[in-house]
């Protein structure tokens, strides 16, 4: 079992910097619940000072329900603050769960449309 550990570690990290008036978070590995708590403090750790934060996705490999409730969670959490949150490079996998649960126009461009693509 001491091995168990440090791959535990490895398999979700987050990488914060700002950029254009914004807070970026990639996210690297499994959005699962072992490591949805680690995004949402990191979120809820940027406000209130933050006024736009941005999720990275494009390097999230797969994302259960705990990630989509985490989500959902933080958009809430961010909009009552007055914070923009937003979702890019999503993968096809992630893209049709969000669609499927009707929370992929909350987070990117297709919320403009009224949650279809132009």
């Amino acid at each position: 079992m001491p091995d168990a550990s440090p791959q535990s570690s490895h398999s979700f990290h987050l990488n914060t910097y700002r950029v254009d008036g914004a807070t970026v978070i990639e996210c690297h590995g499994k959005l699962v619940s072992d490591h949805a708590p680690k995004l949402r403090n990191e979120v809820r750790n940027l406000l209130p000072a933050e006024k736009r934060i941005i999720i990275d996705m494009k390097n999230v490999h797969h994302m259960d329900s705990s990630g989509l409730g985490a989500l959902a969670t933080l958009y809430v959490h961010c909009r009552t603050r007055g914070c923009k949150l937003e979702l890019i490079n999503l993968n096809q996998a992630t893209r049709s769960l969000l669609s499927m649960t009707n929370l992929l126009s909350l987070f990117e461009d297709a919320g403009r449309f009224g949650g279809k693509l132009p």
